[in-house]
Protein backbone atom coordinates (compact mmCIF):
# COMPACT_ATOMS: atom_id res chain seq x y z
CA UNK A 1 0.00 0.00 0.00
CA UNK A 2 1.54 3.57 -0.58
CA UNK A 3 -0.94 5.81 0.63
CA UNK A 4 -0.61 9.42 -0.29
CA UNK A 5 -1.48 12.70 1.64
CA UNK A 6 -0.36 16.24 0.00
CA UNK A 7 -1.26 19.75 0.47
CA UNK A 8 -2.67 21.41 -2.33
CA UNK A 9 -0.19 21.49 -5.15
CA UNK A 10 0.51 24.03 -8.19
CA UNK A 11 -0.62 22.68 -11.34
CA UNK A 12 2.98 21.99 -12.43
CA UNK A 13 4.10 20.14 -9.82
CA UNK A 14 1.20 17.36 -10.67
CA UNK A 15 0.96 17.71 -14.27
CA UNK A 16 3.11 14.14 -14.60
CA UNK A 17 0.99 12.25 -11.74
CA UNK A 18 -1.85 11.07 -14.60
CA UNK A 19 1.09 10.23 -17.57
CA UNK A 20 2.82 7.99 -14.79
CA UNK A 21 -0.57 6.11 -13.48
CA UNK A 22 -0.97 4.97 -17.07
CA UNK A 23 2.78 4.43 -17.94
CA UNK A 24 2.54 2.40 -14.53
CA UNK A 25 -0.05 0.27 -16.05
CA UNK A 26 2.32 -0.55 -18.99
CA UNK A 27 5.07 -1.28 -16.16
CA UNK A 28 1.91 -4.30 -14.90
CA UNK A 29 2.37 -5.27 -18.04
CA UNK A 30 6.20 -5.48 -18.93
CA UNK A 31 6.44 -3.10 -21.24
CA UNK A 32 8.62 -1.23 -19.17
CA UNK A 33 10.76 -4.59 -17.55
CA UNK A 34 10.15 -2.98 -14.08
CA UNK A 35 12.65 -0.38 -15.11
CA UNK A 36 11.96 3.04 -13.42
CA UNK A 37 13.41 5.58 -15.83
CA UNK A 38 12.18 3.72 -18.62
CA UNK A 39 8.50 4.81 -16.67
CA UNK A 40 9.27 8.22 -16.56
CA UNK A 41 10.48 8.35 -20.26
CA UNK A 42 7.06 6.94 -21.16
CA UNK A 43 5.40 9.41 -18.92
CA UNK A 44 7.00 12.77 -19.87
CA UNK A 45 6.67 11.91 -23.04
CA UNK A 46 2.76 11.29 -22.78
CA UNK A 47 2.49 14.81 -21.11
CA UNK A 48 1.41 17.85 -23.24
CA UNK A 49 0.91 20.00 -19.88
CA UNK A 50 3.38 23.55 -19.75
CA UNK A 51 5.38 23.55 -16.67
CA UNK A 52 7.97 21.40 -15.25
CA UNK A 53 8.46 18.85 -11.87
CA UNK A 54 10.74 16.96 -9.95
CA UNK A 55 9.85 13.35 -10.27
CA UNK A 56 10.42 10.14 -8.05
CA UNK A 57 9.20 6.84 -9.29
CA UNK A 58 10.05 3.65 -7.04
CA UNK A 59 9.06 0.08 -8.25
CA UNK A 60 9.39 -2.79 -5.87
CA UNK A 61 10.18 -5.94 -7.42
CA UNK A 62 9.27 -9.88 -6.50
CA UNK A 63 12.44 -10.45 -5.42
CA UNK A 64 12.44 -7.59 -3.05
CA UNK A 65 14.52 -5.19 -5.41
CA UNK A 66 13.39 -1.70 -4.98
CA UNK A 67 14.58 0.38 -8.18
CA UNK A 68 14.30 3.96 -7.68
CA UNK A 69 14.79 7.03 -10.47
CA UNK A 70 14.86 10.49 -9.38
CA UNK A 71 15.10 14.26 -10.69
CA UNK A 72 15.56 17.09 -8.84
CA UNK A 73 14.79 17.03 -4.82
CA UNK A 74 12.17 14.86 -4.06
CA UNK A 75 13.27 12.43 -1.95
CA UNK A 76 12.87 7.91 -0.68
CA UNK A 77 13.79 7.12 2.70
CA UNK A 78 14.07 3.55 3.68
CA UNK A 79 13.55 2.50 7.30
CA UNK A 80 14.53 -0.84 9.16
CA UNK A 81 14.44 -1.37 12.86
CA UNK A 82 14.49 2.01 14.00
CA UNK A 83 16.84 3.46 11.52
CA UNK A 84 17.38 5.19 8.15
CA UNK A 85 19.47 2.51 6.26
CA UNK A 86 19.26 4.24 2.66
CA UNK A 87 18.46 7.68 1.39
CA UNK A 88 18.35 9.75 -2.00
CA UNK A 89 20.23 12.55 -2.44
CA UNK A 90 18.97 15.89 -4.22
CA UNK A 91 19.79 16.65 -7.73
CA UNK A 92 20.35 20.43 -7.91
CA UNK A 93 22.02 23.03 -10.10
CA UNK A 94 22.37 25.46 -7.11
CA UNK A 95 21.05 25.67 -3.95
CA UNK A 96 16.95 26.11 -4.26
CA UNK A 97 17.03 25.21 -7.76
CA UNK A 98 16.43 21.50 -8.63
CA UNK A 99 16.34 19.52 -12.20
CA UNK A 100 13.03 19.15 -13.50
CA UNK A 101 11.35 17.49 -16.21
CA UNK A 102 10.22 20.26 -18.38
CA UNK A 103 7.85 20.73 -20.69
CA UNK A 104 10.52 22.84 -22.78
CA UNK A 105 13.63 21.21 -24.45
CA UNK A 106 15.95 23.21 -21.91
CA UNK A 107 14.97 21.05 -19.00
CA UNK A 108 16.10 17.58 -17.72
CA UNK A 109 15.14 14.42 -19.74
CA UNK A 110 14.67 10.80 -17.98
CA UNK A 111 18.50 10.11 -18.79
CA UNK A 112 19.64 12.54 -16.01
CA UNK A 113 17.81 10.41 -13.44
CA UNK A 114 19.44 9.18 -10.58
CA UNK A 115 19.25 5.85 -10.77
CA UNK A 116 20.15 3.33 -7.61
CA UNK A 117 18.45 -0.05 -6.45
CA UNK A 118 18.29 -1.63 -2.61
CA UNK A 119 17.23 -4.06 -1.27
CA UNK A 120 14.49 -4.63 1.30
CA UNK A 121 13.78 -6.80 4.19
CA UNK A 122 10.26 -7.71 5.04
CA UNK A 123 8.99 -4.61 8.02
CA UNK A 124 11.37 -2.08 5.83
CA UNK A 125 9.40 1.12 5.87
CA UNK A 126 9.71 3.27 2.78
CA UNK A 127 9.14 7.14 2.54
CA UNK A 128 9.15 8.94 -0.46
CA UNK A 129 8.19 12.67 -0.68
CA UNK A 130 8.34 16.39 -2.03
CA UNK A 131 11.02 18.24 -0.67
CA UNK A 132 8.13 19.73 1.47
CA UNK A 133 8.45 17.32 3.48
CA UNK A 134 12.33 16.90 3.71
CA UNK A 135 12.90 20.52 3.82
CA UNK A 136 10.83 20.78 7.18
CA UNK A 137 11.11 17.46 8.91
CA UNK A 138 14.48 15.72 9.88
CA UNK A 139 15.25 11.74 9.22
CA UNK A 140 15.47 11.28 13.11
CA UNK A 141 11.17 13.46 13.23
CA UNK A 142 10.74 10.81 10.27
CA UNK A 143 11.76 7.72 12.51
CA UNK A 144 9.81 8.55 15.41
CA UNK A 145 6.02 9.37 13.79
CA UNK A 146 6.47 6.51 11.46
CA UNK A 147 7.10 4.27 14.70
CA UNK A 148 3.97 5.62 16.08
CA UNK A 149 1.37 4.25 13.99
CA UNK A 150 1.57 0.49 12.44
CA UNK A 151 -0.63 1.73 9.74
CA UNK A 152 0.95 3.46 6.75
CA UNK A 153 -2.15 5.69 5.88
CA UNK A 154 -2.03 7.33 9.34
CA UNK A 155 1.75 7.49 9.42
CA UNK A 156 1.74 9.68 5.99
CA UNK A 157 -1.13 11.78 6.95
CA UNK A 158 1.19 12.48 10.26
CA UNK A 159 3.77 12.87 8.39
CA UNK A 160 2.07 15.70 6.34
CA UNK A 161 0.78 17.70 9.11
CA UNK A 162 4.12 17.66 10.96
CA UNK A 163 5.80 19.21 7.95
CA UNK A 164 3.14 21.68 7.32
CA UNK A 165 3.24 22.61 11.09
CA UNK A 166 6.90 22.92 10.58
CA UNK A 167 6.92 25.17 7.57
CA UNK A 168 4.98 27.54 9.14
CA UNK A 169 7.33 28.13 12.17
CA UNK A 170 9.58 31.24 11.51
CA UNK A 171 11.38 30.01 14.56
CA UNK A 172 11.84 26.35 14.03
CA UNK A 173 15.67 25.45 12.84
CA UNK A 174 14.50 23.20 10.03
CA UNK A 175 16.99 21.20 7.56
CA UNK A 176 15.92 24.06 5.17
CA UNK A 177 17.18 26.52 7.11
CA UNK A 178 20.54 24.34 7.95
CA UNK A 179 21.20 23.64 4.56
CA UNK A 180 20.72 27.03 3.54
CA UNK A 181 23.48 28.65 6.17
CA UNK A 182 25.70 26.19 4.95
CA UNK A 183 25.36 26.95 1.20
CA UNK A 184 26.11 31.01 2.87
CA UNK A 185 22.42 32.32 3.14
CA UNK A 186 22.16 33.72 6.45
CA UNK A 187 20.56 37.40 8.24
CA UNK A 188 22.06 40.85 7.47
CA UNK A 189 25.72 41.29 10.12
CA UNK A 190 24.13 43.33 12.26
CA UNK A 191 21.15 40.59 13.47
CA UNK A 192 24.02 37.89 13.66
CA UNK A 193 25.53 40.75 15.95
CA UNK A 194 22.89 40.59 17.97
CA UNK A 195 22.69 36.45 18.05
CA UNK A 196 20.05 35.92 15.81
CA UNK A 197 20.47 33.42 12.57
CA UNK A 198 18.49 32.37 9.69
CA UNK A 199 15.73 30.14 11.11
CA UNK A 200 12.03 28.52 10.01
CA UNK A 201 10.56 26.24 7.92
CA UNK A 202 10.03 26.59 3.86
CA UNK A 203 6.03 26.57 3.18
CA UNK A 204 5.84 24.56 -0.63
CA UNK A 205 4.00 21.76 -1.27
CA UNK A 206 4.29 18.98 0.64
CA UNK A 207 3.60 15.46 -0.73
CA UNK A 208 4.54 12.22 1.48
CA UNK A 209 4.01 8.58 0.31
CA UNK A 210 4.14 5.97 3.01
CA UNK A 211 4.57 2.36 1.69
CA UNK A 212 5.68 -0.80 4.08
CA UNK A 213 6.99 -3.87 3.25
CA UNK A 214 4.85 -7.49 3.41
CA UNK A 215 6.03 -10.47 2.32
CA UNK A 216 4.44 -12.55 -0.50
CA UNK A 217 2.82 -14.63 1.96
CA UNK A 218 0.79 -12.17 3.31
CA UNK A 219 0.05 -10.09 0.30
CA UNK A 220 -1.71 -13.34 -1.16
CA UNK A 221 -3.96 -13.54 2.30
CA UNK A 222 -4.57 -9.83 1.88
CA UNK A 223 -5.78 -10.59 -1.84
CA UNK A 224 -7.45 -13.78 -0.63
CA UNK A 225 -9.40 -11.43 1.96
CA UNK A 226 -10.57 -9.20 -0.76
CA UNK A 227 -11.33 -12.07 -3.30
CA UNK A 228 -14.06 -13.07 -0.57
CA UNK A 229 -15.56 -9.32 0.18
CA UNK A 230 -15.97 -9.20 -3.47
CA UNK A 231 -18.39 -12.40 -3.07
CA UNK A 232 -20.01 -11.72 -0.47
CA UNK A 233 -21.07 -8.34 -1.62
Amino acid sequence: MLPLFSSPLPTETLFLSKEVAMAFLGASSGQVNYDPQILMRKAHAATSSVGSATVIIAMLEKNGTLKIANVGDCGLRVLRKGQVIFSTPPQEHYFDCPYQLSSEIIGQTYLDAMVCTIELMEGDTIVMGSDGLFDNVFDHEIVSTTSRFKDAVEAAKALADLARDNSMDVSFDSPYSIEARSRGFDVPLWKKILGRKLTGGKPDDITVIVGQVISSLNDKKTEEALLKQKDLS
